[in-house]
């Protein structure tokens, strides 16, 4: 178990709705104050065991929970340093190019807000993950749709892709353990329903099958199908499961 999860766990925390951060911050003897702030989103000021951290109020609410998660995140792995933190350095975990620090920062807040023993036995219950589970996990842990899918395809088995997107192309995507080292291609083929669904805020779109090459720049990968559903996110990116539904095509390209 990870550092966040052992918390929630020695806290007795075992629903989600029960995982309210500014709670735990103050047993960690850390003040959260909201207001708003200019050139940063987030920073934790420390001082021996005790520390304040500030966050930009003028975000969505799920923004402000992993901004005050990742300062209790510099609090755990960095104390006795500060941290001013952008926007850009939080809740980019799909970013190889991250200091070390704020990667840590980012590891703890989505073990805080989505914890994986947690996460798990809903895994579990569900048959083939769909965009309607990662809509039902965000909610019930009251944590964004990318963080959300992300979570998911790090810790399911199952051959899917999370893949986000807006009209000219790829912005990043995560392959599941699953589903090998396919690399999604940069651009998406306009015949694709993802972009249609990039441009309709907030509704999932049908789960729907379509040829591999829409998706993937490999020679003959359109013997293969894959299967696709997508939304758009209140972030305004396209948001896009891939699943695949031929192991053999994982074999010759993954």
């Amino acid at each position: 178990m990870r550092p966040a999860e052992k918390l929630l766990v020695n806290l007795g925390i075992s629903d989600p709705r029960d995982i309210e951060v500014d709670a735990i911050a103050r047993c960690e003897n850390v003040e959260i104050l909201y207001g708003p702030l200019k050139g940063c989103e987030a920073q934790i000021v420390g001082f021996r065991d005790r520390a304040v951290v500030y966050v930009d109020n003028t975000v969505r609410e799920t923004r402000k929970r992993f901004s005050a998660g990742h300062e209790l995140g510099h609090w755990h792995h960095h104390r006795g340093q500060s941290f001013v933190c952008r926007s850009e350095d939080i809740g980019k975990p799909i970013d190889e190019r991250s200091k070390n620090a704020e990667k840590l920062a980012d590891s703890y807040a989505a073990d805080l807000i989505l914890p994986p023993f947690m996460i798990q036995p809903l895994l579990d219950g569900f048959g083939d993950i769909t965009l309607e589970h990662v809509f039902d996990v965000a909610r019930q842990f009251s944590a964004s749709l990318t963080a959300t899918a992300i979570r998911i395809v790090r810790m399911t088995r199952q051959p899917i892709i999370v893949v986000a997107h807006n009209l000219y192309g790829k912005n990043w995507h995560w392959p599941s353990i699953g589903a090998g080292g396919l690399f999604v291609r940069e651009d998406i083929d306009i015949r694709s329903s993802a972009l249609s669904r990039a441009l309709s805020q907030g509704r999932v779109g049908p789960s729907k099958k379509e040829p591999a090459g829409y998706w993937f720049d490999r020679r003959h990968v359109d013997q293969f199908d894959v299967r696709v559903q997508s939304c758009r996110t209140i972030e305004g990116e396209g948001l896009t499961i891939l699943r695949v539904l031929d192991p053999k095509m994982i074999e010759i390209y993954g």
